[in-house]
């Protein structure tokens, strides 16, 4: 018995390009492992246990002929087109996907720009996310974690002490975007992780908005 994609890349990045064009029994036996950090194989001959901790990292046009929401150019799926297209991908794998973020189509103006000093260069956002790996650590180190994304949800919740406000925010967040349990616990992982890169420990309401809109805004499915 040998490990799959998904434990060879254990602590590194799995990244599936093109993911509705992946096999749904494939991306479906994903599930557990991406929750549970391992996977169980059994054989005939056995049974083995290997790690599968992974950042998972996926990439899909938004249908088909790929210019579904594009302001210039039309699409030219059907809406049932983009309806199958869109079901290749169940409700609960999408689940497991903390940010939902859409990249539109560059214009040529910002194909050939050259000015780069207006941004943030990779070595910025290098030493800032090294700064919060850092605060998870020290954080979560007293009860075996490293990172955000291991903890249980119980210590979690414990040590994001909501206020009545937050917990006014998730409600109404829960009921106006139909949030699952297991939705409802990523979303508070990305804030957690919000507050970790802006180097504040105390949350704030912009923190929720911020993270609830990776998860809404950025599905190229929510109308299709």
């Amino acid at each position: 018995m040998q490990p799959g994609e998904i434990s060879l890349a254990h602590r590194g990045v799995l990244f599936l390009d093109e993911m509705p064009e992946f096999r749904r029994e494939l991306l479906e036996a994903m599930r557990q492992p991406l929750e549970d950090g391992c996977i169980a194989v059994n054989r005939a001959s056995g049974s083995v246990t290997y790690p599968s901790r992974v950042l998972l990292v996926c990439a899909a046009n938004p249908c088909v002929c790929g210019y579904y929401g594009d302001p210039k150019v039309p699409c030219r799926c059907s809406s049932s087109e983009r309806r199958r297209y869109a079901k290749r991908l169940s409700g609960p794998i999408l689940d497991r996907v903390d940010l939902h973020v859409a990249v539109p189509r560059l214009t040529p103006e910002e194909l050939l720009s050259e000015e780069e000093g207006s941004r943030e260069n990779s070595q910025t956002i290098r030493e800032r996310i090294l700064h919060a790996r850092e605060r998870q650590r020290a954080r979560w180190h007293p009860f075996g974690y490293s990172c955000n994304a291991e903890v249980p949800e119980r210590l979690l919740r414990k040590t994001m002490r909501l206020g009545t406000k937050e917990k006014t925010f998730l409600r109404e967040a829960a009921r106006k975007h139909v949030l699952t349990g297991r939705g409802m616990t990523r979303l508070l992982r990305v804030v957690r992780t919000i507050g970790d890169l802006q180097g504040e420990e105390e949350l704030s309401l912009s923190m929720f908005a911020e993270a609830l809109g990776y998860r809404k805004d950025g599905n190229p499915w929510m109308n299709a």
